[in-house]
Formats: C-alpha cells, sequence, structure tokens
C-alpha cells in the first residue's frame, strides 16, 4: 500500500507537475528546481526550514486541545508506515511529487497564499465541522505559505527538502504515537475501550 501510495505521488502527481511546468508554463525546469544556486545551501536551508515546522507540528498535537487530533491521525497513518523504511519511501516521494505539483506548477498560476490553502484543504485539514483539526490546518497553512514563499524565492530544491524533513519528523511520531499515544496512553488500548 505504501509503495503504491508513493508511486502515485511521486510518477503521476509528480508527473503532471512537470507537464504543467515545462510543455504548458514553457518554464526552465533547472529554474524552478532553483538549480542554479548552491545546492548545498538550498539542502540546508530546507532541512532547517523542514525540522522547524515539522518539530512545531509536533508540538502542537502535543497541547491538550489537540490531543485527539494527533490521536486520530496516529490510528489512520501509522499503521500506513509501520516501518522507518515507508516514512522515508512515502516523505521522498510526498517531497518531490507534491512540491512539483503544487509549489512548481500550481503556485505559478494561483500564487502563495491560494496553493497554500489549497494544498491543506485537499489533504483534509481544513474542516469546518472540526475545530481542532482546523486549528491544526491553520498551522499547517502558515507552514505552506512559508514553504511557498521559499519556493518562489529560491526555486524547488529547498522546499522539497523542508517538505521530506517535515514529513519524516511526523511519520516518525505518528507511528511512536500508534503504540503510546501522545498524551501517554496508547492509540490501540484506546480504540479497544
Amino acid at each position: 500500500m505504501v509503495l503504491m501510495l508513493s508511486a502515485f505521488t511521486l510518477f503521476v502527481l509528480g508527473g503532471i507537475g512537470l507537464w504543467l511546468i515545462i510543455p504548458v508554463q514553457e518554464r526552465d525546469l533547472d529554474g524552478v528546481i532553483g538549480l542554479r544556486s548552491p545546492w548545498w545551501r538550498a539542502i540546508a536551508f530546507g532541512a532547517g526550514v523542514g525540522a522547524t515546522t515539522g518539530v512545531g507540528a509536533v508540538l502542537l498535537l502535543r497541547q491538550p486541545y489537540l490531543r485527539p487530533v494527533a490521536r486520530r491521525y496516529a490510528g489512520l497513518l501509522g499503521p500506513l508506515v509501520p516501518h522507518r523504511w515507508q516514512h522515508v519511501v512515502l516523505s521522498l516521494s510526498a517531497g518531490i511529487g507534491e512540491e512539483l505539483l503544487f509549489r512548481g506548477a500550481i503556485q505559478h498560476w494561483l500564487g502563495v497564499p491560494l496553493t497554500a490553502v489549497l494544498f491543506v484543504a485537499l489533504h483534509g485539514y481544513l474542516d469546518p465541522r472540526d475545530r481542532r483539526v482546523s486549528l491544526y490546518g491553520l498551522y499547517l497553512v502558515i507552514c505552506m505559505l512559508a514553504y511557498g514563499g521559499m519556493a518562489h524565492a529560491w526555486g524547488l530544491l529547498p522546499t522539497m527538502v523542508a517538505h521530506v524533513v517535515f514529513d519524516l519528523i511526523l511519520f516518525d511520531r505518528l507511528r511512536a504515537w500508534t503504540r503510546s499515544g501522545p498524551d501517554g496512553r496508547s492509540v490501540a488500548a484506546e480504540r479497544q475501550s
């Protein structure tokens, strides 16, 4: 399941992004990715932004008000990615495929703010029926505004790295919270009660 989802994200979403960037928008891929600036600086900056926003997400989800959200996603995603290698594969696929489509292609037409809201909404984090999920979604919109600004200024490379690092941190915590939730209670034990 993880490999199919990863392949879809990387090849289908990323492929659509590449198709929109190169033949439709007629933009230079090297420029869009940001390969003209020092790659090591882009990777270091992206890793720092990804770590900061990823740790911020974990800290937010550990707050008492948002623990039900953390437990819900731990119960949904934790079993989907039970092994660390799966975290890496899914994170790399999302970091490349989703960034090519959203920050690379769609953002060119919609701009940073609308693309950030669209990205978070399509992931299901802006739900007017659930204030807790929407509060977490608001944090993600702020993160995506930063990622979009980073892509606009320096290209997709630091944004891809930030996305990968963010997902790695979050998947690792969700997997841990599957066994012992953000408040120390087992998510699996909660489902049985």
